[in-house]
């Protein structure tokens, strides 16, 4: 992993948790509030924002983790130039369509002007919507930070998730052998 890419994965990791801890502490307080019969007007609009933005942050760091659902089993399937030809397509219709993503939201936010929410009058919508085309750069910078990893293991044929797989059960069994010998051991 790249110095860019373990500062974009320690931003994320940190923006996301935050914004988790911040909505787990406006359903708290919702829910206090309301069971005190004076329900807050702001809570289900504020803990919609942040549920948003946990979900476009969380886009970002699975992209960047190369999380995201796939089709390796058709990719790796494929012989070496089909793997191939496959990549770069769907490499290029990401690509293109976080780009289409980011300039959908900025055009957004020229549209929302100077409005508002209608429960917190001083959060300006702009501001609410700013994070769709964040959150598309952000996305297009980690599937590019990814790139070189992922290309690597297309021309090599290696599925990063069978290997994934290899590795855990490798780790697995070594656990179990030194179980039991530390049991046999320990008679």
């Amino acid at each position: 992993m790249t110095h860019l890419a373990r500062w974009l994965d320690l931003v994320l990791k940190a923006t996301t948790l935050t914004i988790l801890v911040l909505l787990a502490l406006v359903v708290l307080l919702g829910v206090a509030f309301r069971y005190s019969g004076n329900s807050l007007i702001w809570y289900d609009e504020v803990a919609s924002v942040l549920l948003a933005w946990i979900t476009f942050t969380g886009a970002g760091l699975a992209t960047l983790k190369d999380a995201h659902l796939g089709f390796n089993g058709l990719l790796f399937g494929l012989p070496r130039g089909g793997r191939i030809l496959l990549f770069w397509l769907v490499e290029a219709i990401f690509l293109a369509t976080f780009a289409i993503i980011g300039w959908a939201g900025w055009a957004i936010l020229e549209i929302f002007g100077n409005e508002t929410l209608v429960s917190v009058r001083w959060v300006t919508r702009a501001f609410v919507q700013g994070i769709l085309p964040v959150s598309a750069a952000v996305i297009v910078l980690a599937r590019l930070c990814t790139f070189s990893e992922r290309y690597t293991a297309v021309l090599a044929g290696v599925d990063p998730e069978t290997r994934e797989i290899e590795q855990e059960i490798a780790r697995a069994e070594e656990e179990l052998r030194s179980l039991r010998e530390r049991g046999e051991t320990g008679r």
